[in-house]
């Protein structure tokens, strides 16, 4: 299920007690510019969908959509409490509780339409981004375009990037293996035109540009970037799933991680650089 953007009857009461100031503690950063353009983000306690920050999946799209569930903040500090373990839900309840204990008498006023405004930019990005990839495609027909599925999950698109590792590696195998024929392609060209290779055999082999062609990136670098890349793309799984059993007890989070775990023991303990 799609994420449902917060109601503007939900955000009136939230900017209300904002005092158009970030509710990070201490932080007096702006809601709104002095141009009236707001510069901040509503962010949700408990993620709006899977996949999300301190996502509960025993919550519904109406809770996390709802006034108890959202605080805004600056672009900085929004960031911030993307850390789950140093900014669990209590604690972003808690700051939203003591900030907007300090403005609730000010009754900081943000008209309906701009905060349907918000509403609409909340969404759009990715409304945008969906119907430029499938509809406004500057190839669209050719069957060239390269999907985008912006609905996918956070573990759904770390399974596609292993796909795509592993396409990587095949296809360096293919380099690999064409230039290692180089010099046999080459022998047969010349065949063709009645030149004998021996003329070359005098042409120390290090000098030779067609013996073991690239034979270090094929054989040491691509070998060492390619396990660089499976290693800290499982550490990101990791942390992930971690992150998701502080969360939610789920055990299909949990058959994974013990999966990546193991896998990432030997790793720590044997991964070593070609060389």
């Amino acid at each position: 299920m799609n994420r449902l953007a917060p109601k503007t009857d939900t955000l009136k009461p939230l900017f209300a007690k904002s005092g158009n100031q970030c509710a990070f503690p201490k932080c007096q950063h702006p809601l709104f510019n002095h141009k009236g353009q707001f510069i901040a983000q509503v962010c949700h306690i408990e993620g709006a969908s899977e996949g999300g920050e301190r996502y509960n999946p025993n919550t519904d799209d109406e809770y996390r959509r709802s006034y108890d569930n959202l605080l805004i903040l600056c672009y900085a500090h929004h960031v911030e409490t993307d850390d789950v373990k140093e900014f669990p839900v209590e604690k972003l309840r808690q700051m939203k509780k003591e900030h907007e204990s300090k403005f609730e008498s000010l009754n900081f006023h943000v008209e309906k339409e701009d905060l349907q405004k918000i509403v609409d930019e909340m969404n759009q990005y990715w409304d945008d981004i969906e119907r430029l990839n499938k509809v406004d495609h500057k190839f669209f027909g050719t069957e060239l375009e390269m999907e985008i599925d912006v609905k996918k999950n956070f573990l759904a698109l770390v399974d596609d990037i292993k796909e795509e590792v592993d396409a990587i590696e095949n296809l360096l195998k293919i380099f690999a293996d064409s230039d290692q024929n180089l010099l046999n392609d080459l022998e047969q060209l010349l065949k063709k035109k009645n030149i004998d290779i021996s003329i070359f055999d005098d042409v120390p082999y290090y000098e030779n540009s067609f013996f073991n062609r690239n034979w270090e990136e094929h054989n040491l670098g691509s070998h060492n970037w390619i396990k660089r890349l499976r290693i800290d793309l499982l550490h990101l799984e990791i942390k992930y799933l971690e992150l998701q059993l502080i969360l939610n007890n789920d055990e299909i989070f949990k058959d994974r991680l013990i999966k990546a775990k193991n896998i990432f023991q030997e790793y720590a303990q044997k991964a070593i650089h070609i060389d």
